[in-house]
Order: structure tokens, then C-alpha cells, then sequence
């Protein structure tokens, strides 16, 4: 029996639930590699263009892909990190995903640490062939404060803030001279919101009293919409 051709094997491997879900050249030509030993990089290169075009891969930026065979498909999410080193996607992607914010916004949201241990990221916008992500900075402590079980989603490969550090990251940079952010939207749906790790949280940040004031008149609009 005709051995599978090894595109083919190469597929099936992307294909595997423990496969790289976020794809540079390197790993694609080590896993080329692996199932045609000698493989040569130009014969790699012309199946990562026909990879793309089948949509087999994705491209985000030059030598960077998403696995789109892998189930489920990886999503541009999970590129955040490989653009900037140690990103938490957060803000409005995660609120607007959660159904904590009602508008929903297809660029990818991000904050990345500021640190005298790393060197300034590059923050603002980025476009991308696979989409638009918006890259703004908080300081590092501030990103690391609390229980990792409260700041940072469960059961994801990459870095993802809860609602409610979303929601904080959002209020402190709406408060921040440096950032141009506004104040979170009033309309909030509460209960996609836990209010204890909110509080948790809020105190591990030193950002209580700002939660307060922007729950404050939060619970005054939906009070006004109540009654109208």
C-alpha cells in the first residue's frame, strides 16, 4: 500500500489536537522536517503559499501563521504574544467576547507590561493580513497583581484576561495622563461580572476607589434607565 504523500502527513500532523495552534516558519519547517526528512526549504516555502490560499494556514504578518487545521481553528487571539512579547488580551475583546460591553469589535485588544526589565513595546494599532490589534500599556506590577486564578482566564493556550481585569485595565488607563482611553461604557451587563473578584482584585491593584466611583455612576444610569 502507497504511502500517504507527505503534504499529507504534514496535514494530519497540524491537524492533531496537541499541534502548534500559532505557526512561524521554523516550526513548520521542523515539522516538514520530521515527516520528509531533507525536505528543502524552497519545497516548504511553496506549501505554506498553498497552504494559505487552500486557507489551511492563515497568514498574520510575514512568517507568522494561524492553524486553521487544528480543531478548534486558532484564532487571531492567540497571535497577540508572538507580536508582543508577554501580551494579555483584555479590554474591549475580552468584555465585548464576554458580554459584559454589548458592542462587539472584531479588532483584537491587548495590553502589554511596561517594565525597566523589558524594552518599551511598540504600542497603537498594528494592522495585520488576518486583522487589526490595538496593543496599549500598563505597568507590569499592576498586570500581576492578585491571584493569577482572578486576572488571567483558565483552560486557554495564551494569555487572557477575566472580565474583571478587563474591566480594570480599561478604568486605569481611562485614568491614565499618558493614555487617551475613555471611561468604560455605564451599560454593562452585571452578570457576566463577578463582584467579589472584581473586589479582589480592585484591592490587589490599588484601584478601589476608582472601581467605586465608576460603579457609583454606573448603578446611577441603570437606575435612570429603570425608571425612564
Amino acid at each position: 500500500m502507497k504511502a500517504p504523500h507527505w503534504t499529507t502527513r504534514l496535514e494530519l500532523a497540524l491537524a492533531d489536537s496537541a499541534a502548534l495552534r500559532v505557526l512561524d516558519k521554523t516550526s513548520i519547517a521542523r515539522m516538514a522536517e520530521g515527516v520528509r526528512p531533507g525536505v528543502s526549504a524552497a519545497t516548504v516555502e511553496r506549501w505554506i503559499q498553498e497552504a494559505v490560499s487552500a486557507n489551511r494556514l492563515q497568514r498574520v504578518v510575514r512568517g507568522l501563521y494561524l492553524n486553521r487545521l487544528v480543531t478548534p481553528p486558532a484564532q487571531l487571539s492567540e497571535a497577540a504574544v508572538w507580536l508582543r512579547p508577554a501580551a494579555i488580551i483584555s479590554l474591549q475583546t475580552v468584555l465585548g467576547d464576554a458580554g459584559v460591553w454589548n458592542n462587539f469589535t472584531d479588532w483584537v485588544t491587548a495590553v502589554v507590561p511596561l517594565s525597566r526589565r523589558y524594552t518599551t513595546p511598540s504600542l497603537g494599532q498594528q494592522e495585520t493580513a488576518a486583522g487589526v490589534f490595538v496593543f496599549r500599556g500598563l505597568p507590569e506590577a499592576l498586570l500581576e497583581a492578585g491571584r493569577e486564578a482572578d486576572r488571567l482566564e483558565s483552560g486557554v493556550t495564551y494569555r487572557r484576561a477575566t472580565p474583571e481585569a478587563a474591566l480594570l485595565h480599561w478604568l486605569y488607563l481611562s485614568n491614565s495622563p499618558r493614555s487617551r482611553m475613555s471611561p468604560p461604557p455605564l451599560d454593562v451587563d452585571w452578570s457576566a461580572l463577578s463582584m467579589p473578584r472584581l473586589s479582589r482584585l480592585s484591592v490587589a491593584m490599588q484601584l478601589p476607589d476608582l472601581l467605586e466611583k465608576w460603579l457609583g455612576r454606573a448603578r446611577e444610569a441603570s437606575r435612570n434607565l429603570a425608571i425612564g
